[in-house]
């Protein structure tokens, strides 16, 4: 019987992606355990992951464990958790570290997993202060990956919004519906459960989307931030309210520049900074992303050669996606060339 080896299998999975769900398994597996051997000795079953302090975030105990804003981000509780989380993480650090690098992935995750975390801890005191709920400090620890899980599906929002997946074998949704059905989950499970640990995926599609719109700087280094319209705050809401969401976006955006938050643009695209970028903005920008999309077009048909039953051509109305993983280098752009030679991003 030949011997089975999976160093084949694990060479093709990049070095970031292996780091980040290794870490996962390894904290998740060492936190289960204590877990129930610290249950076998407490008849409080309210108490499942309090007891860890130092790994997972105890509100109230996060003062002499810091480091927990970014462990507990990578700890689940539960198995199924662990098993769902080891199924999708890798599969979204993968796309994501051949599109962004290893360095990026990185630092994104940091970032969406201690920003949230950080917002959680401050959510839990205000409780505390307000309603007096020692529950908030003390209860059901914050934990699990749901918040970098949002980030990632914020990220693929903004890198391919009009891709396809099929769900459960049956339904087939965009790329861009994503998030705002997992946000849709965690105010069921909010309401239902209480805030630990769903609230978590509110705040992570918060620091996500917050970091890819003004704070990621772009592939050739020019600016920071998403200036798209299609990546603006209101477009994640229904129709009707997004003039309203987009009024006060910009009036915190207006206070976030003062206070030297985020970096204000230049004037002849200042309208499009906003969370509502205006007309001659959104077309300046359009214009931005049709030359750069053009030019990692060209790029990709020069350095690769054509797929078996491949079009030798390339029509004016068919749909380029640059950014799937399969074909050749990172670039992390998506556009959609139209007949009139518009792209859109």
């Amino acid at each position: 019987m030949p011997a089975i080896s999976f160093l084949p299998f694990l060479s093709s999975i990049p070095l970031g992606t292996r780091l980040i769900t290794l870490t996962i398994i390894l904290l998740s597996v060492i936190a289960q355990g204590l877990s129930y051997l610290a249950l076998d000795n407490s008849a409080d079953s309210g108490s499942w992951g309090s007891q860890l302090p130092w790994l997972v975030m105890v509100p109230g105990k996060s003062f002499w464990y810091p480091w927990t804003l970014l462990t507990a981000g990578l700890v689940e509780l539960s198995l199924f958790g662990l098993i769902l989380s080891a199924i999708s993480i890798p599969l979204a650090c993968r796309y994501l570290e051949r599109v962004w690098g290893i360095r990026e992935l990185i630092k994104f995750s940091i970032i969406t997993i201690v920003g949230s975390n950080v917002i959680a801890f401050g959510f839990s005191w205000l409780m505390w202060f307000v309603l007096g709920q020692e529950e908030a400090l003390y209860g059901l620890p914050y934990h699990g990956l749901s918040g970098l899980q949002v980030g990632f599906l914020v990220a693929f929002t903004q890198l391919i919004p009009e891709h396809q997946v099929q769900l459960l074998g049956k339904f087939k949704v965009k790329v861009k519906t994503l998030p705002g059905i997992y946000l849709l989950i965690s105010n069921v499970t909010v309401v239902l459960f209480g805030p630990s640990p769903s609230i978590l995926i509110q705040f992570g599609f918060i620091i996500a989307w917050g970091y890819l719109r003004f704070f990621k700087l772009s592939e050739n280094g020019d600016f920071r931030g998403d200036r798209s319209e299609t990546f603006a705050f209101q477009y994640w809401f229904p129709p009707i309210i997004r003039p309203y969401v987009a009024m006060l976006g910009n009036q915190v955006f207006k206070i976030a520049v003062k206070l030297k938050l985020v970096q204000a643009w230049d004037e002849p695209t200042a309208a499009s900074y906003g969370l509502l970028p205006g007309p001659g903005g959104a077309r300046a920008e359009a214009e931005r992303r049709r030359a750069l999309a053009l030019k990692a077009l060209d790029a990709r048909l020069a350095s690769s050669s054509p797929a078996p039953g491949a079009s030798s051509s390339t029509s004016p109305n068919t749909a380029v996606n640059p950014s799937l993983p399969s074909v050749g280098g990172p670039p992390s752009i998506q556009a959609t060339i139209t007949k009139g030679g518009d792209a859109k991003v």
